[in-house]
């Protein structure tokens, strides 16, 4: 297999949909400011994302999705994200447990899709006082999720538990599973310096029933084949999901690098010193650090476009990266992240007094961007040291991603 000769019509397939998004931008950044106070994406933001079929990519062709492969979402998220980070979350992140609820049965995607394709699935990757109880047909579920992206306009949810211990019988095996809304209550937690428009708020449940077929268990939600892995959909409903989880925070990454790039050229271009009288723009120093940034953030998107491409790659032959693989695919992803920080850090430092103010867009975007570095899926310490472990003969500890 020569994983550098995958179907390169791809991107102009979807084309159209990163057409709408690049349309969609300028009403997004017009309104960042209200998205970032509401602490939410505006409900017109998520209708316009409806509107221009923004949100189907990961949903399935038979219930009205597009089906597409993995992707697509790389250059969605930085078009979206260079006008607002929070929304462009919603678009992709979010978006791309479309795929995730897809490895589940037939029977549950139905119940998720049934009713038409303008449906969000949330997910909450951190859980606390969780217990799972096994009843008959099913699961009965209560706890706390938080950073529940997106959980004012979701549908679904998909969340974790380990099926608790009973009297002389051990625990049972990690789960992810599918709830409904009506399972839920929000409780509103999200007081945070970045990415603050996602809405990403704790849910509560108190003793939900989970029907078993919404209750998979956790190796094969990971694994090869899976329930609901069809094979004329998209293959990441089937192949094993290691190297492709988390990928889907890198297009608006490096979007929110690009926009908050864009904002200071604009500023800085007829930005005129207050003691000096001199045009800003004239100073060697302010020059310098454009085309250092400029330069960190074009690296960053040309290493992460060719892992999203490699993924691609890998998913049309039906192969699924080694471990080493992903480990370096893990390091870049933490290293080009790193560089989208340094780049907006050092423009954001060059501002002066008016950089500090929250309605400055360099300042959001670098905010949020800080914010969307601490995920796990970038964490720089977590994605740099197992591939420092392994070359220097030390046997990293297994993971997912």
């Amino acid at each position: 297999m020569t994983l550098g000769h995958c179907n390169e019509s791809a991107e102009e397939e979807w084309a159209p949909t990163l057409a709408r998004a690049a349309n969609l931008a300028a009403e997004l950044a017009a309104h960042a400011d209200e998205t970032e106070k509401a602490r939410q994406v505006r409900d017109e933001a998520m209708l316009a994302l409806y509107r221009e079929h923004l949100l189907r990519h990961f949903q399935p062709k038979l219930y009205g999705g597009d089906g597409a492969p993995w992707g697509i979402q790389f250059d969605l998220g930085r078009l979206l994200a260079q006008a607002c980070p929070s929304t462009a979350w919603i678009a992709t992140v979010v978006a791309a447990n479309n795929s995730y609820a897809c490895r589940f049965p037939q029977s549950v995607q139905e119940e998720i899709y049934g009713d038409g394709p303008d449906t969000l699935v949330a997910n909450a990757s951190v859980q606390k006082d969780v217990r799972v109880t096994p009843e008959k047909g099913g699961f009965r579920l209560s706890g706390r999720w938080k950073f529940a992206s997106g959980i004012d306009h979701a549908h679904w949810i998909l969340i974790s538990g380990t099926v608790s211990p009973a009297e002389d019988v051990p625990a049972g095996p990690p789960h992810f599973m599918l709830i409904p809304a009506r399972d839920w209550v929000i409780e509103d937690t999200w007081h945070v310096s970045g990415m603050r428009g996602t809405g990403s708020k704790d849910i509560l449940v108190e003793g939900a029933f989970v029907p078993a077929d919404r209750a998979l268990p956790m190796a094969d939600f990971w694994g090869a084949s899976p329930p609901g892995g069809l094979p004329d959909g998209p293959a990441i409903w089937r192949l094993p999901l290691a190297g492709y989880f988390g990928t889907s925070l890198l297009g608006p990454i490096v979007g929110m690098a690009e926009g908050g790039l864009k904002a200071y050229v604009e500023i800085t271009g007829i930005r005129v010193g207050v003691m000096t009288g001199e045009a800003v723009a004239n100073q060697a120093t302010v020059q310098l650090r454009v085309a250092e940034s400029a330069a960190e953030i074009d690296t960053a998107r040309r290493v992460l476009k060719a892992q999203i491409h490699r993924l691609r790659c890998f998913g049309e032959a039906g192969e699924a990266p080694d471990t080493d693989t992903v480990r370096a695919m893990t390091r870049d992803r933490a290293f080009a992240t790193r560089m989208c920080q340094n780049a907006l850090d050092r423009l954001a430092s060059t501002m002066g007094a008016m950089g500090i103010f929250n309605g400055n867009p360099v300042q959001r975007q670098c905010r949020d961007l800080n914010a969307a570095a601490t995920q796990i899926a970038v964490n720089y310490d977590r994605g740099m040291i197992p591939f420092g472990q392994k070359a220097l003969g030390i046997e990293p500890p297994a993971t997912m991603i």
